[in-house]
């Protein structure tokens, strides 16, 4: 396997199967990804929304190209667990749809938008959900039941919303007790680190992070509540029964409401909006939990199945 991605990789390199070959390269080396991609046998883009332009025109490019580049040597390109967008610029999206209409692109998808828009374009399209979890549960890393600690709310936050709209919510639920998680880049934890001081000074009790993955799941599973404006955070949210909200945005919509297309506990840019949301979510939770792993199941399924074909198309 050849893995593009940073050096910082190697903190989870042992978590790696043993019995993989896995060689790391350069991510910006166009020499090493495309000498990686002649001598595979498929370009398998594994989870996330990889081709959208919302976060830079230069992300949806990197990974155009290296779509691009695979399907110009004859090798079948493989969406796992993936959405798509959103794509603001025309020129990308009519990228993205001449990527899909190639014979060689495959795909399982994680919402149903996504889905539906390459099953416009292609039969080679499967509806799945985000496998994320999976190997969570495979290793065990998953708790059996909730271990739910009252007042406790575990918040990912990145750069979107007010820090004191948050804690005047949870004053006015009733939650007493902040874990602030950074997941994703040095934003977040500039947030994380604002809502953490901000908590303190106005009386409510502060859990650091785990830097564990285990530390970080059970933090999760303890929460009576997750406030979250990154899909993980729902992700893990919805795999382990938690009650959560999330900020209203296309990715989160979309996965959410794949689920479940009533679900409407998402929050905008107010207090009040963030309160109602929190407050309908600790009475009348919704529990997509069983679903989901069911979701999943068929996903693993399905994915492994399509992996093994492509594998074997030599």
């Amino acid at each position: 396997v050849y893995l593009p991605a940073a050096s910082h990789i190697d903190n989870i390199t042992h978590r790696f199967p043993s019995k993989l070959d896995i060689r790391l390269i350069k991510r910006f080396g166009i020499n090493d990804l495309e000498n990686s991609i002649k001598h595979s046998i498929v370009t398998v883009f594994g989870g996330g929304n990889l081709l959208q332009d919302q976060t830079s025109w230069r992300s949806f490019l990197y990974y155009y190209e290296i779509a691009k580049h695979t399907l110009r040597n004859g090798k079948p390109l493989l969406f796992l667990s993936q959405g798509f967008g959103p794509v603001g610029k025309s020129v990308n999206r009519n990228a993205l749809n001449k990527l899909l209409k190639n014979p060689l692109t495959y795909g399982v998808m994680r919402d149903e938008v996504s889905y539906k828009h390459f099953a416009s374009i292609s039969r080679s399209v499967i509806l799945g959900t985000d496998y994320g979890p999976y190997y969570l549960q495979k290793e065990g890393i998953i708790p059996e039941k909730r271990t739910m600690e009252d007042g406790l709310a575990v918040i990912v936050l990145k750069n979107g919303t007010n820090v004191d709209d948050v804690l005047s919510s949870l004053r006015l639920n009733n939650l007493t007790e902040v874990c602030a998680v950074g997941f994703h880049n040095h934003h977040d934890e500039e947030k994380r680190s604002e809502l953490e001081s901000k908590a303190r000074s106005n009386g409510f009790k502060v859990r650091k992070p785990p830097e564990d993955l285990e530390g970080m799941i059970r933090i999760f599973n303890n929460a009576e509540l997750i406030i979250t404006e990154r899909l993980h955070g729902a992700i893990l949210a919805i795999s382990l029964g938690v009650p959560f909200v999330w900020k209203k945005n296309t990715k989160l919509d979309r996965f959410v409401r794949s689920l479940d297309r009533n679900c409407a506990l998402f929050f905008e840019g107010s207090c009040e909006s963030l309160s109602l949301a929190i407050n309908s979510s600790l009475k009348n939770p919704m529990n997509l939990k069983e679903h989901y792993w069911s979701q999943m199941d068929t996903t693993i399924s399905e994915s492994k199945e399509l992996l093994k074909k492509l594998l074997l198309r030599r």
